[in-house]
């Protein structure tokens, strides 16, 4: 821990100076900033916006049952109702030092509404619209009756459709004020045919953008993924695509073979860990700490609240550390506070894009800065500072919150956007909300039936499909 000051100027970190050796200036604003822990800001690396009008909406399932009602409560959904949900999550992460994250956008005709969102909080977003057009119960083989498979087969946007929409999406919003940036967003290997992935490399080579996407997050994708792209999978299918290189982010990458993650590692893609939703959705646990060791750039994400999650990395970060732990007795192979505070902070910064200067108190970077105060139990007695923001802190003692040198928490009053007006609004459209959701959610119900039985027969065979 160090003490310094900083000159900040146009959104950057221009200047640190050691403590009280700034010349000063009349026509610089000052902040004083003593007997506060200043950190820069975190990076969300997998998340879902939509979802934060959707708390308290898990069913206890795992995941190829909860992407059920995930998709049919998401139907429901207004551009309204993703403005204010884009907002709600800025305001929750930003109280929890959340200053950029990667939105993988499923709701194409809603986009611009979560832009605008953005725009008004003032967090960076790396902006990842889905592309897909291969449906799950396809890539599963599911056997269904003949009304609900009708009533399913809606066909997909064309590859025209998305890149005139994707093209469009970049010449309006991508670089405003240096907070936004597209992304390129394939929404699972598995759930992209050839041509679409073809799509995702034409428009990243195209306008120099990165690729997001979900990897291998339960073993029924490892497993169907080898019935459909032979002994290489999903990720032969990627390579063959052209597309497994340093432009990729991987979202939970849990089911890989030592050769997969080698070859991962030599192609420069880096992974985003996402430890609550793992859990929560009992997709397993991923070989962190081998990643770390293999090189691999690791983030964090905490991917959707309506799985049980919250959008804080403090509480992210706690569990990136302690989940390794389980069962594993050798110590040595536990990550220690430092890597995952990095992975956190500069990492995830790296993986919205190699261009980033985020995620670090440096000349150059940008001022996303986060400042908490020590006057709370937390940090009554600092051993060490960040052993301290791994293992205790919550949040609870941020106090303000700059964003490219901007103001966007001030007194642990969000200044950006006016956050009670957010909240009242959700809660006057909630029975609509749930109203316009219901004949969708009784569809996943049926469906449920026909997938919970495919999913006990993978697992145990006790059911026939």
């Amino acid at each position: 821990m160090r003490t310094g000051d900083l000159l900040i100027k146009e959104g950057k970190i221009e200047k640190i100076f050691p403590s009280g050796s700034y010349p000063g200036g009349t026509e610089m604003q000052k902040v004083d900033a003593s007997g506060q822990l200043m950190i820069p800001g975190m990076t969300n690396a997998h998340y879902h916006s939509y979802s934060n009008l959707l708390k308290g909406t898990e069913t206890d399932l795992p995941l190829e049952l909860w992407s059920l009602y995930t998709v049919a409560y998401g139907h429901s959904l207004t551009d309204e109702d993703i403005y204010l949900a884009v907002l709600l999550g800025a305001a929750e992460m930003i109280r929890s030092g959340v200053t950029s994250c990667l939105d993988h956008f499923p709701h194409i005709p809603r986009s611009e509404s979560a832009l605008e969102a953005y725009l008004e909080s003032g967090m960076h977003v790396s902006f990842a619209p889905m592309i897909h057009d291969v449906p799950d119960h396809q890539f599963l083989q599911l056997e269904l009756p003949d009304d609900i498979r009708r009533k399913m087969e809606v066909p997909p946007r064309s590859s025209a459709e998305m890149n005139d929409f994707y093209s469009n999406l970049i010449d309006k919003w991508h670089g405003i004020e240096g907070r936004i940036q597209l992304t390129v967003g394939p929404n699972a290997p598995q759930r992209c045919s050839a041509d679409a992935l073809e799509l995702c490399d034409h428009l990243s080579r195209t306008y120099n953008l990165p690729i997001h996407t979900h990897l291998l997050e339960t073993k029924i994708q490892r497993d169907y993924g080898r019935r459909h792209y032979g002994e290489g999978g999903v990720i032969k299918h990627l390579d063959q695509a052209g597309i497994l290189d340093d432009r990729l982010t991987a979202a939970h990458a849990i089911w890989l073979d030592d050769w997969e993650t080698d070859l991962l590692q030599e192609r420069g893609v880096s992974i985003v860990h996402n430890p609550a939703s793992n859990m929560i959705l009992g997709s397993g646990k991923a070989p962190v700490f081998d990643y770390l060791q293999k090189g691999l750039p690791v983030g964090l994400g905490t991917d959707v609240s309506n799985c049980g999650t919250t959008h804080s990395l403090f509480e992210t970060m706690k569990l990136a550390a302690m989940m390794p732990r389980m069962g594993e007795r050798d110590p040595e192979r536990w990550p220690d506070a430092s890597k995952v505070f990095g992975m956190a902070t500069v990492h995830g910064a790296r993986v919205l894009g190699n261009e980033n200067r985020k995620g670090d108190i440096q000349e150059g970077f940008d001022a996303d800065l986060v400042f908490l105060n020590k006057n709370t139990t937390t940090w009554a007695n600092t051993h060490d500072a960040v052993t301290q923001l791994v293992f205790h802190e919550n949040g609870s003692s941020i106090d303000s919150v700059m964003i490219r040198g901007e103001w966007v928490m001030k007194n642990k009053e969000i200044t950006s956007f006016d956050e009670k007006r957010v909240i009242q609004r959700v809660q006057e459209r909630a029975d609509t909300l749930r109203e316009n959701s219901a004949e969708a959610v009784e569809f996943a119900d049926l469906l449920r039936v026909h997938v919970e039985k495919f999913y006990h027969h993978f697992y145990n065979g006790r059911n026939e499909r």
